[in-house]
């Protein structure tokens, strides 16, 4: 193995008072061993009704900016929310109905994606000129159309208004493109929707959520390179899907790398292989559908793996097991955000996961 090679992904939130500490606190333990860029920490402004920060679940702020919108939505079910202001099950939280068709929506949605960016890339900059790493990018998740409207709608609501999700968010990361500097971004397509509408399809039916991310790429201009985070999900500690196989995240991550447009550059693409606080197997049987994964030459493997209920020979075992399975190095990352988590643990699994990327590690 040319273990040099491997790198650390951190998939976007963590679990710090504010975006220029959370960004602080990476660069310092992983800043060199990042995969391509550095996510803020997707926090946002912490309040009662947020306490861990209003972008800690990008779903339900999207959804709460939804529901704030009575001429284009109306409001079947609050939902029940915990102390965190998250609902408290998947199938807890509110339902909404759109007031117009796909095509007017459009025009009454705005998820906030460009406000964040305008408030912490100037602090991402001064911070990467402060490491001096001018090659660093920044990492801006992009949720797919599939994973927002199935959160608020019913099923078949979902499915109809989910291209209109994904232009409006391809409008904001263009609009992020307009003004940041040249070279400076990176987009990470975020897919728990489309994932769990594959695991209760057939793999011969897996183009069809696939197709979904491609939706949404096509959209974003082919300017910046671009990483696939699978998602299981995580809401309080529990996985959105509990899928005890990594077989059809394998089949479904095939489906979208078979319709990747040339055009648009894949950097990585990171595969979960732990269900939320569920931590993964030590079972070598449960990565063998690793050995089926289709990669393309040049696309990075992130193993979603680094996990707090897992000690350190834990986590050795797992990436060796992965790494055979594969057949070469791969890069290391927990199988979701950090979010939910306590800063404590944070900090021990981003000290953790750059102690796998060193050599003999």
């Amino acid at each position: 193995m040319n273990e040099k090679h491997r790198r650390v992904l951190l998939v976007g939130s963590l679990p710090f008072e504010n975006e220029e500490t959370a960004m602080t606190k990476a660069l310092e333990v992983v800043g060199d061993r990042l995969v391509m860029a550095l996510p803020d920490g997707e926090i946002g402004e912490h309040s009662e009704a947020y306490p861990l920060g209003e972008r800690a679940a990008w779903v339900q702020v999207i959804i709460d900016r939804c529901m704030r919108d009575e001429a284009a939505f109306r409001v079947i079910r609050e939902g029940e929310r915990g102390e965190s202001g998250f609902p408290t099950g998947y199938d807890k939280g509110p339902r909404l109905a759109p007031r117009h068709a796909p095509s007017a929506l459009f025009e009454h949605l705005d998820f906030g994606w460009l406000d964040a960016f305008r408030k912490n890339y100037p602090v991402f900059k001064r911070l990467r000129e402060a490491h001096n790493l001018p090659n660093l990018k920044l990492q801006v998740g992009l949720p797919t159309g599939i994973g927002m409207t199935f959160a608020m709608m019913s099923p078949v609501n979902a499915l109809r208004y989910a291209p209109t999700f994904d232009r409006r968010m391809a409008f904001e990361a263009n609009a992020i493109l307009d003004e940041a500097d040249e070279g400076d971004i990176a987009f990470q397509l975020e897919v728990p929707g489309n994932l769990a509408l594959a695991y209760q399809l057939p793999d011969l039916l897996h183009g069809f959520p696939a197709g979904g991310v491609v939706r949404l790429l096509r959209q974003v201009r082919p300017a910046v390179p671009f990483g696939v985070h699978l998602c299981f999900g995580d809401l309080n500690n529990e996985a959105l899907i509990k899928a005890g196989s990594i077989r059809k995240a394998v089949s479904f991550a095939n489906a979208l790398l078979a319709r990747w447009p040339d055009t648009y550059e894949l950097r990585y693409l990171h595969i979960p292989l732990a269900e939320a606080a569920t931590p993964p197997p030590l079972d070598p049987d449960f990565y063998k559908p690793l050995a089926k994964l289709a990669m393309p030459e040049g696309v990075r493997l992130v193993a979603g793996f680094v996990h707090p209920e897992l000690d350190d020979d834990d986590h050795d075992t797992l990436l060796s097991i992965v790494e055979q399975h594969r057949g070469h190095a791969v890069d290391v990352a927990c199988s979701c955000g950090m979010g939910r988590m306590s800063a404590t643990t944070a900090e021990r699994l981003l000290e953790l996961s750059s102690r796998l990327t060193r050599p003999n590690a």
